[in-house]
């Protein structure tokens, strides 16, 4: 021992520092890696698609299968020492409105994250003791595509900026049907995992369905599949060559639902989620500001879903010289214009803006 040490109740202070020098590399060691990582939520071939032409989808997805989930962000705390039974995850530190997790084996993926976002998260054991906050970024890339079990092209209307701010996550979504088409009862295709997403989760009120009644298109629904507290509202939509000059009721119906902030969040869809949707999805980002590409992209996206077959540029771009049509600066005035047109209010427009940005 040096001759300088001090001691306490017998002990070299020098010694004393051992254990907590123990405690610190144990907390190093055994944190969950890179707490402040950015993570992204496309794969790499949706992430390629994105970082590419707008025109380029064919070289990575076709419509013909499933590939519009996101990439899931992958937690593991195989390394902690305590046994942690469940996450808890929220947009704010104070984890007021967290969201619940179970970890399986210590690891958990967490899908439907927002874009450009901070999310907080704790890990809790059985007896209620919670670890210490974490945090984690992810990426601000558009769009946000969700996974939605047993439904196809599924992605969020929000995230995108224009010119007055950014659109609003986690209010609009758009998707391919839940249930089949032209049967007697309704036969779902979303799964008991898939509802627990939209209700729990996603936390949606009201489901816009652009499918035909006179055909039985929409599968014999006279409400949601989701149960008794999501809105059901019929808007039918023809998918032809006429459809925005065909079906002027049925988006007027659509507008003034979206004009109601009782009704958010809220998700609308038709069957595969593209044409009928893809041209109400064109219509509200185009009202709201957003920039070409990012309309483009939105639609062409599409692709990465089980629909069929693919679509093109050149679908989308006939929504574009239809509007053009219209008077206006802008093609934002143009679609506006349109709206007007078939009797949409300019205080349903407004009422619009004033819920989805931010």
């Amino acid at each position: 021992m040096r001759k300088n040490d001090k001691k306490y109740c017998g002990i070299p202070h020098r010694l004393l520092l051992i254990p907590l020098i123990l405690i610190l590399l144990c907390l190093t060691a055994c944190a969950p890696p890179d707490p402040s990582a950015t993570y992204g939520i496309h794969t790499p071939l949706q992430a390629a698609y994105l970082a590419g032409s707008v025109d380029g989808i064919d070289a990575y997805a076709e419509g013909t299968e499933e590939l519009s989930r996101p990439l899931p962000i992958s937690l593991d705390f195989s390394k902690l020492s305590d046994n942690y039974t469940e996450i808890e995850l929220s947009e704010n530190a104070s984890f007021n409105d967290a969201f619940i997790l179970p970890l399986i084996e210590k690891k958990v993926d967490v899908y439907n994250t927002k874009v450009g976002t901070i999310y907080y998260y704790r890990l809790k054991n059985e007896k209620g003791k919670h670890s210490q906050t974490y945090a984690f970024l992810t990426e601000d890339a558009t769009p946000r595509n969700l996974y939605v079990d047993g439904v196809t092209n599924v992605r969020d209307l929000g995230g995108y900026t224009t010119p007055k701010g950014k659109i609003r996550q986690g209010m609009i979504y758009r998707t391919g049907r839940l249930n089949q088409n032209h049967t007697d009862e309704p036969t779902l295709k979303i799964t008991e995992k898939g509802i627990d997403t939209m209700l729990r989760e996603l936390k949606v009120k009201t489901e816009i369905d652009l499918r035909r009644i006179s055909d039985n298109e929409i599968g014999g629904l006279t409400a949601s599949v989701l149960g008794e507290s999501v809105l059901y509202v019929n808007c039918p939509m023809t998918a032809n060559a006429d459809m925005p000059t065909a079906n002027s009721e049925s988006i007027r119906k659509f507008f003034a639902t979206l004009a109601d902030p009782d009704n958010y969040p809220l998700f609308y869809h038709c069957s595969i989620g593209t044409d009928r949707t893809g041209f109400c999805s064109y219509l509200i980002l185009t009202i709201l500001g957003a920039d070409t590409e990012s309309i483009y992209r939105d639609y062409l996206f599409s692709n990465f879903g089980s629909i069929g077959g693919d679509r093109s540029v050149r679908n989308v771009l006939g929504f574009d010289l239809f509007i053009a049509l219209y008077t206006g600066a802008t093609q934002k005035q143009k679609a506006e214009n349109y709206l007007l047109s078939l009797g949409v209010t300019a205080e349903e427009i407004a009422a619009l803006r004033a819920i989805m940005i931010e």
